[in-house]
């Protein structure tokens, strides 16, 4: 009976680990450049690992950037071995592998590995790439502006023999040996614990089935309510209140304070103009910032202080101004007066003078 169990376990395991397939082997590969006609992309994922010149491909010698991209139609990866031609570590050193869904713009995807260290890689090298993803990238570059280990090749260039990439297909149906949950996002949880890398907005946990909380919603449950009415908490996908915003706050979020000059339940009151600070008042009460102007006062600065005093005000205000106006007119017409007579006097005393001249 032991034995039974032993060999049913063995199976099982056997079963588990079959399911795990090399998804690079065959598949459509390209390179940034050749160095020789043989040099063809699909060497370093045709399933033979030799470390000649003639079984890996290699890009030309005078690149600052190189690269060898294999793609694996979706997948999710759990580990890869890189085999590198012989006598070429000085050219590997400083490689980096990514796994993206874009060909062209891959550095923007997961970077899975990279070596930085100043002594050389080994030629035969494996590590652990637990993610999901449609291009792998083997990367490397030279550029001109950094300084590099002295082991380091001058240029970049790529000597790949082979490159084994162990993980799950993807199907119509899934991955083909994944138990992801259905609400994981595009399928898509851990190789080994099935816990889901990512949730639809809205959700979180392994198994992306609990909704946000704690007054938070959206993507990775990573954004925060704004001030829902009634002390309500928000929608838990999208973060729009249900009941509106508390006064003073802005729909559909309610996380900003009503435009400058406005207040309100639904921020379409404008300010006083009698405030001091023409549309400066609370987003909420509508009081004025600074207070009202001179001659007005209240909480929104719509009552007239002592109308009949400011009337009085005025009407003082205007006497002072026509009397000004008046005692202004009096100067100016002693003035010309004064400069007539003036004129008239110097007159009279050349003549004086004339006449006292011809006797």
């Amino acid at each position: 009976m032991k034995f039974v169990f032993i060999c049913v376990t063995f199976f099982a395991l056997c079963q588990i680990s079959h399911q795990y397939v090399n998804l690079a082997l065959g598949k459509h590969a390209s390179i940034s450049s050749r160095a020789h006609f043989w040099s063809r992309p699909e060497l370093a994922n045709d399933g033979d690992g030799g470390q000649v010149d003639t079984k890996c491909t290699q890009t030309v010698g005078n690149d600052t950037e190189a690269w060898w991209q294999v793609d694996l139609q979706g997948a999710s990866i759990l580990s890869v071995q890189i085999t590198y031609a012989d006598n070429s570590a000085d050219t590997m050193a400083g490689f980096s592998v990514y796994v993206s869904d874009n060909s062209t713009h891959f550095r923007k995807g997961h970077l899975c590995f990279h070596h930085n260290a100043s002594s050389l890689p080994a030629l035969i090298l494996e590590f652990q790439c637990r993610v999901h993803g449609r291009y792998f990238t083997f990367y490397n570059e030279r550029r001109q502006d950094v300084k590099y280990p002295e082991a380091y090749s001058t240029y970049a260039i790529v000597e790949l023999c082979e490159v084994e990439i162990l993980g799950c297909e993807r199907d119509e149906g899934g991955f083909t040996c994944l138990p992801c949950s259905a609400s994981c996002k595009g399928g898509a949880c851990d190789i080994e614990t099935s816990d889901c890398l990512q949730c639809h907005a809205g959700y979180r946990g392994p198994d992306c089935t609990q909704e946000c909380q704690n007054s938070t919603y959206g993507s990775n449950c990573s954004g925060r309510c704004g001030h829902c009415a009634n002390d309500l908490t928000c929608e838990h996908v999208n973060g729009t209140c249900a009941d509106g915003c508390q006064t003073g706050w802005l729909e559909p979020f309610c996380n900003s304070t009503c435009p400058v000059g406005y207040y309100g339940s639904t921020c379409d009151n404008p300010c006083s103009d009698k405030c001091k600070s023409p549309g400066q008042c609370d987003s909420v009460t509508g009081y004025c910032v600074g207070g009202c102007m001179d001659g007005w006062s209240g909480s929104l600065c719509t009552q007239q202080t002592n109308p009949s005093a400011v009337a009085v005000e005025e009407d003082t205000y205007t006497t002072e101004i026509v009397v000004g106006v008046i005692v202004g007119v009096l100067v100016l017409v002693i003035a010309i007066v004064v400069i007539v007579v003036f004129i008239r006097y110097i007159q009279r005393s050349d003549s004086r003078i004339i006449a006292h001249q011809k006797k």
